[in-house]
């Protein structure tokens, strides 16, 4: 089975999938030099980088191949998540999204290979400027100009400092696991502080807010609070006056945060708390869904309903 590997999470996969009897062709300069693998064979399929969201990788080529690629990364990786499919006929087109476990697997995979900084591919997902970091960063390494242990724990500091400035608008990217990937608005962020950061979203329509079926007034404001890594965010909803009218919690993969966007897969399932109200756990239905579509694995599920039950017993 002969795969051909492009993108930011190619050397990783390279080094898993060699190790799971596929042969790669094709190669980059690099890839020849690290793996010594030089077949230049059409490929059956084909790894690419999304082009809309590089969280994610595309996988598309014949049927049987690309099934043999996905049931390896589930193996791989719990927290893997199947966004899209298109079947055509004999030829199959997949999307795959890498959570931050997962991504963090995959700088195990790619530092068996070559001198890799933490954090690695959670820093070339996030853009253009912090991938730039990430090559400078271990080109010094490799050309022996600073010593790999002083980098990796220079470069962790400063990944785990990335946050956006305060007064600036920042977007939250939620993608749903059929595919689906919504920008929730434009936030202010109103304030940071280790790992964490607080936006501020002004409401402008009238209508109710899902789950917790509440009046939305223009005037409003929502707070959301977001940290680093941690798998959920609340949103506090406010009238005019400062009213509380409710809290709404994201059960999600740990979340990502960039100077000017954060990120996360939604696992469906949301915690919803009333004024005067105890919690409640809703949307299992959508999870569930997630699950039998083979879209999340078992063990994602689990993990989620696990969360969920924690926010609400604690309500943090």
């Amino acid at each position: 089975m002969k795969l051909m590997i492009r993108g930011i999470y190619s050397t990783a996969l390279i080094q898993l999938l060699l190790s799971n009897g596929f042969t790669i062709t094709r190669p980059t300069k690099s890839q020849l030099e690290r793996f010594g693998v030089s077949s230049r064979d059409p490929p059956d399929a084909e790894i690419v980088d999304s082009t809309s969201d590089r969280n994610c990788v595309d996988i598309r080529g014949s049927s049987d191949v690309v099934e043999s690629v996905i049931r390896v990364l589930r193996r791989s990786f719990a927290d893997l998540i199947v966004l899209r499919v298109k079947d055509l006929g004999c030829l199959l087109g997949v999307r795959i999204g890498f959570p931050n476990d997962a991504k963090l697997k995959l700088d195990e995979l790619r530092s068996m290979v070559a001198y890799t900084v933490p954090y690695h591919h959670y820093c070339r997902a996030g853009g253009e400027g912090l991938s730039s970091m990430v090559t400078i960063a271990e080109n010094l390494v490799e050309r022996g100009v600073v010593p790999a242990e002083e980098m990796s724990k220079n470069f962790r500091e400063q990944v785990l400092g990335i946050s956006p400035r305060i007064g600036s608008m920042i977007k939250i990217i939620h993608v749903k696991p059929d595919g689906r990937r919504i920008i929730l608005g434009r936030g202010k962020v109103v304030g940071k502080m280790d790992g964490s950061i607080k936006l501020m979203r002004r409401i402008m329509g009238f209508g109710v807010y899902d789950g917790l079926g509440v009046e939305k007034c223009p005037g409003d404001y929502a707070i959301t609070e977001a940290s680093m890594f941690r798998p959920w965010m609340k949103t506090s909803y406010y009238s005019i006056s400062g009213t509380l009218k409710g809290c709404y919690y994201n059960v999600s993969t740990p979340v990502s945060i960039y100077p000017d966007h954060i990120h996360y897969f939604d696992l469906e399932l949301d915690v919803v708390v009333k004024p005067g109200s105890g919690p409640e756990i809703i949307d299992a239905d959508g999870l569930e869904k997630a699950v039998q579509e083979n879209r999340i694995s078992e063990e994602l599920k689990k993990t989620a309903f696990r969360i969920a039950e924690e926010i609400a017993s604690k309500q943090p």
